[in-house]
């Protein structure tokens, strides 16, 4: 193996570790910001299992703005009126403490 073939071995496994971590932080963000949604629209915790499932999977493949509408729309229908802009603030919120806990690592195990 060339020292070229090395670097580029290296690059690659990097891309793939900071997609990785890219897409745990996305997830995390977006299942604060449906419990957050939960609590607004005053779910039961079987509703609010399903709308966090539901609205995860759809964030995985959607970009911010249709993520965005789609929740202030689901907002709406349960009775509570949010502007995009404060939807905004509130993704961006829960991006930073998805962030702050991936830097705080894993949660201590209680039962240990």
């Amino acid at each position: 193996m060339t020292t070229f073939d090395a670097r580029e071995r290296a690059f690659e496994r990097r891309f793939v570790q900071e997609e990785d971590a890219r897409f745990r932080a996305r997830t995390r963000r977006n299942l604060l910001l449906a419990a957050w949604a939960c609590e607004r629209m005053r779910l039961g915790a079987e509703a609010a299992d399903r709308f966090v499932e539901t609205f995860t999977d759809a964030g995985v493949v959607t970009g911010d703005g249709p993520l965005l509408s789609r929740l202030q729309a689901d907002l709406r229908a349960a009775g509570v009126e949010e502007t995009l802009p404060a939807l905004r603030r509130e993704l961006d919120r829960c991006a930073a403490l998805a962030r702050a806990e991936r830097r705080a690592g894993p949660p201590p195990d209680p039962t240990a």
